[in-house]
C-alpha cells in the first residue's frame, strides 16, 4: 500500500539521500554532539554487585551502542545484510543499558531481538525479492506483541524486587512489542515493515524521555526521518523489482 505519493524526479532524489554515506555521517554527528552537549557523556550510575560499588559510565556506554545501532539501522534502511550482523551483536550492549536503566524484564526480551536479527542476517543471505504484506506481516506483528506482554509481565513480576511501575511497564512493553514484530518482518524485507518502525520510534522516544535516556532519544528523533526515507526508497524499488543492496551488489 503506497501511502505516499511522488513524482519520479522526488523519489530518485529521495533515494539518492537514503543511499548516501553523507546521512550516515551526519546522524553520528547528531547524536555526538547533541549528548556531549547537553552533558549525557558524564552520566554515571551506582552498580552494587558481588560485594562491589562501582559507578558504571552510563553515558559513554548508551553513546557508543547509539552509535552502532545508528550504523547498523542506515545499513539496514540501505538493504545492506551487514547492518543485520552489527544489530546482532549490539543487541546485547543495548540489553545491558536498558536492564541497568531500570528495564528489569531486558533479561527476557533482549534474547528475542538478538535471535530475530540473527534470522533477518540469515534470510538477507538468500533473499531476492522485497514482500507485499500479506498473513505473515500481521500474524508477526501479533505474535511479536503478545510475546512482549508476556515476557516483560514475567521480568516485571520475578526478576524485580520493586513493585510493577504500570506506566513504565507498559513504555517498555509496547515499544519492544512493535520492535519484535518489526525484527520478524525484516526478515522477509516488508517495504511497508518502515511504518511499523515509525510506530516503535515514536514509542521510543516516550520511553527513553521517562528513563532520561538523552542519547536514545536524540537516536530515534533521528530514526524518524531515516524510516520516512526507507518506505520511499523500499516501496520504490518493489514496484520497479529491485533487489540489490545500496552497493549495487546483490544482496546474497
Amino acid at each position: 500500500m503506497a501511502l505516499i505519493s511522488l513524482s519520479e524526479k522526488s523519489i530518485k532524489h529521495i533515494k539518492s539521500i537514503t543511499n548516501s554515506q553523507y546521512l550516515d555521517l551526519i546522524g553520528l554527528v547528531i547524536v555526538l554532539i547533541g549528548s556531549v552537549y547537553l552533558g549525557y557523556h558524564k552520566t554515571t550510575i551506582p552498580i552494587h554487585s558481588f560485594g562491589t560499588n562501582f559507578d558504571f559510565p552510563l553515558g559513554i556506554f548508551s553513546i557508543i551502542n547509539v552509535g552502532f545501532s545508528m550504523i547498523s539501522t542506515r545499513l539496514v534502511t540501505k538493504k545492506n545484510n551487514f547492518g543485520n550482523f552489527i544489530g546482532t551483536l549490539n543487541t546485547a550492549l543495548s540489553g545491558t543499558i536498558d536492564y541497568l536503566l531500570g528495564n528489569a524484564a531486558a533479561i527476557l526480551t533482549y534474547p528475542i531481538s538478538f535471535v530475530g536479527n540473527y534470522v533477518a542476517f540469515r534470510f538477507w543471505k538468500k533473499k531476492k525479492i522485497l514482500n507485499s504484506i500479506d498473513g505473515i506481516f500481521y500474524r508477526n506483528l501479533i505474535f511479536g506483541m503478545i510475546l512482549s506482554l508476556i515476557l516483560n509481565y514475567l521480568g516485571f513480576a520475578y526478576f524485580s524486587d520493586k513493585p510493577i511501575d504500570w506506566k513504565l511497564f507498559f513504555a517498555i512493553a509496547i515499544p519492544a512489542g512493535i520492535s519484535f514484530g518489526g525484527t520478524f518482518n525484516t526478515s522477509r524485507m516488508y517495504p511497508d515493515n518502515w511504518i511499523m518502525w515509525q510506530l516503535y520510534n515514536l514509542s521510543k522516544i516516550v520511553q527513553s524521555v521517562m528513563i532520561l535516556n538523552i542519547a536514545n532519544t536524540i537516536k530515534y528523533v533521528f530514526y524518524l526521518f531515516n524510516a520516512i526515507l526507507g518506505y520511499i526508497t523500499w516501496n520504490d524499488d518493489k514496484k520497479k523489482n529491485l533487489f540489490k543492496s545500496s552497493s549495487g551488489l546483490p544482496l546474497s
